[in-house]
């Protein structure tokens, strides 16, 4: 049996990869996945999520790549100087697994990000194509939000820990202020 086609991707969390990385095998990619999202608060949110995607790849056999760093106060700079936060959010985590890639020779990069129906698509495609224009990389952009409802169903089966907010500390204050 030959490789297929070697991709990095990007991984917020085990559940959101369980779809997408079977859809990305199916289609002919062999997939590393890669954790790096400074935008997770607090650090113990960070370390959950990473744990649960830790655990899946592990289960699953996929070979897990991760930025060990914590820059939170890079982090928060970035996000209080941006007049849009998800915009940079994105783009800083898209252009670090475009570089990441790079790097390691990888010629194309993805994102888990575009599984959920929070996220704005035509933000992360953007951020994915400034990442390819610098990186040299091919971002491959799929819309996998049609797999939500499974991605939630596969997570709750296997008993994964499931995300309450995206991840910054200030998605984390608009959710709990709009159950108000």
């Amino acid at each position: 049996m030959t490789a297929g086609k070697p991709l990095l991707l990007h991984a917020c969390c085990g559940p959101c990869i369980t779809v997408v990385h079977r859809e990305l095998t199916r289609e002919g990619f062999d997939v590393t996945a890669y954790f790096y999202n400074p935008n997770i608060h607090p650090w113990k949110e960070r370390e959950r999520r990473l744990e649960t995607l830790t655990r899946y790849a592990s289960d699953m056999g996929i070979p897990l790549e991760v930025d060990g760093e914590y820059p939170l106060e890079e982090n928060l700079r970035l996000l209080l100087g941006s007049a849009d936060r998800c915009s940079a959010c994105f783009s800083d985590r898209l252009e670090a697994t475009a570089r990441m890639a790079s790097g390691m020779g990888i010629g194309s990069f993805s994102t888990t990000l575009t599984v959920s129906p929070y996220q704005d698509l035509s933000r992360i495609i953007r951020a994915g194509e400034n990442a390819r224009d610098k990186w040299g990389v091919e971002f491959i952009f799929r819309d996998y939000t049609p797999l939500y409802r499974e991605s939630v169903r596969l997570s709750r089966e296997a008993g994964m820990y499931r995300q309450p907010y995206c991840g910054c500390i200030f998605s984390e204050r608009d959710r709990y202020l709009r159950r108000r």
